[in-house]
């Protein structure tokens, strides 16, 4: 549905033609020129700077932020940087003493006349808000302002909707000579708009490329579900260290990039997403923030390597200490036309320096598809850890405990473990609830050590059969006999 502000130009097309408008004569008939709304919004801008009786003639331009949140016009930004001049001793250079929303003037032609928000974002005032959504902020009205800087010399400007193309604008008129000032401006608004951006950041998780419900799941992850070695935890853990001010400093002294890339392998199974969710609810805990990146569909406009280059360059923009997730990393960087810029990206010229340290935990089932380049080179892969089958009775048992929960009983199910090592942990979960469901069937409250070793018969058989290709292979055609007189193949 059009916005007000672009319905505005349907009633616009038949501007009355001003003294100034371009003409055309052909065949002796006078025709005017349409005049393009920046055209008519640079020459009100003109109008009203002389009618409010402003000094020296306007330099009129267009705003250099030209985005979806237009900060020099948007009130809470404006506001607070008024009350932030106001506790300054000494105003900064380009400092708002003031400003005021002004009507749109009569020869305007209704230009950015309704005050219109054109959307909703969200409460960091970077994404528009989804439905459903609580803390939101609206954007930049479309208007008319007039600023008031502690000098006491004064701006205009409009945003309003250009439908000559598409698009918002904002003109802006200055006094000549105060340019500099009024990106001083600016240039406040922006970091000012950046400080909103990180404090409404801090211990949210982000999915890139996926679906936003993944982040509830996240948050709800545990460490309670995580059964590893305890060295395995350990050595996960001390990849941390990269966000402890000490370290930050010891790669700033060696001019390393604070980027910290870390490889969980083993085979599928094996818990090592239930690891990386854990880890991404401990750190949006403290405080950091989280960006789980997704592989897009193979019909998006975008590679999965630049899914993971957009998390990488966020971490670095936000100046937060960042967990960066990626599980299958084979996936991100096997496309061999982008091979050059995954290398300058893990560790070259590229390689996106977050102030605060960011951490990439990835993992793979199948690290052989990784290019040794990426793999076996110390800085692009920083640390590899191992997350293997089960073999380790004890961890077995812990398995076992986790999964049967109140129905675990030690003196029946704990001698059963050492039987069912040398497999990942989703195997004991499966075990588990096939015993579950098979001790229900015969009618029974409590899972027997017998109906552990049945499941897990079961399960190995299953494996077995789909593992032999054959019997999913049509036989080949054996010499047939003929038949209407011919012999066939």
């Amino acid at each position: 549905m059009e916005n007000t502000e672009q319905l505005k130009h349907i009633e616009q097309v038949s501007i009355p033609p001003s003294d100034n408008e371009s003409k055309s004569v052909n065949g002796g008939v006078t025709r005017h020129m349409p005049t393009l709304r920046r055209e008519v919004a640079a020459q009100a801008l003109k109008e009203l700077w002389q009618e409010l009786k402003l000094e020296q003639e306007p330099l009129i331009f267009a705003s250099p932020m030209q985005r979806r949140v237009q900060l020099e016009h948007h009130p809470l930004l404006l506001d607070q940087l008024v009350a932030n001049g106001k506790q300054r001793k000494k105003p900064l250079f380009g400092q708002l003493k003031k400003w005021e929303r002004l009507s749109a003037p009569e020869y305007a032609h209704g230009i950015a006349a309704t005050g219109e928000v054109g959307l909703l974002l969200k409460a960091d005032m970077l994404r528009q808000a989804d439905i459903g959504e609580r803390g939101t902020v609206p954007a930049a009205p479309y208007g008319w302002v007039c600023y008031t800087f502690g000098s006491d010399w004064k701006a205009l400007s409009v945003y309003f909707y250009d439908s000559d193309n598409s698009d918002s604008l904002t003109l802006t008129a200055v006094p000549y000579g105060h340019q500099d000032e009024w990106l001083a401006f600016l240039k406040q608004l922006d970091d000012l708009y950046d400080t909103i951006w990180r404090r409404t950041r801090r211990g949210s998780i982000e999915i890139i490329g996926g679906n936003d419900e993944l982040a509830e799941v996240i948050k709800k992850s545990s460490f309670d579900d995580v059964i590893l070695l305890q060295e395995t935890l350990e050595h996960v853990a001390a990849q941390r260290r990269i966000f402890d001010k000490e370290m930050l400093k010891r790669y700033e002294a060696l001019r390393v990039p604070r980027l910290r890339k870390v490889l969980l392998i083993g085979p599928p199974g094996t818990g090592k997403t239930t690891l990386l969710k854990a880890e991404g609810a401990f750190h949006a805990r403290q405080g950091g923030l989280v960006c789980y990146v997704c592989a897009p569909p193979y019909n998006r406009n975008t590679s999965a390597w630049q899914q993971l280059t957009s998390a990488l360059h966020l971490a670095a923009e936000s100046q937060l200490p960042t967990l960066v997730l990626v599980e299958d990393f084979e996936m991100f960087v096997s496309n061999p036309s982008e091979q050059q810029l995954v290398l300058n990206t893990l560790d070259g010229v590229a390689t996106p320096d977050n102030p605060a340290g960011t951490l990439l935990l990835a993992t793979s089932n199948d690290p052989e598809k990784i290019d040794q380049r990426i793999r076996d080179r110390p800085g692009r892969i920083d640390a590899l850890i191992e997350i293997g089958l089960v073999e380790d009775t004890e961890l077995a048992i812990s398995f076992l405990k986790h999964f049967l929960g109140s129905a675990y009983r030690e003196e029946e199910h704990a001698p059963i473990a050492a039987q069912l090592l040398k497999q990942p942990g989703s195997h004991f979960r499966e075990v588990c609830i096939a015993a579950s469901m098979r001790a229900l069937e015969k009618g029974k409250t409590d899972v027997s050590g017998e109906d552990l070793l049945w499941a897990h018969e079961a399960i190995l058989t299953g494996r077995a059969i789909a593992a032999e290709a054959e019997r999913y292979i049509p036989a080949p055609a054996h010499r047939r006999g003929g038949y209407f007189g011919r012999k066939h193949l």
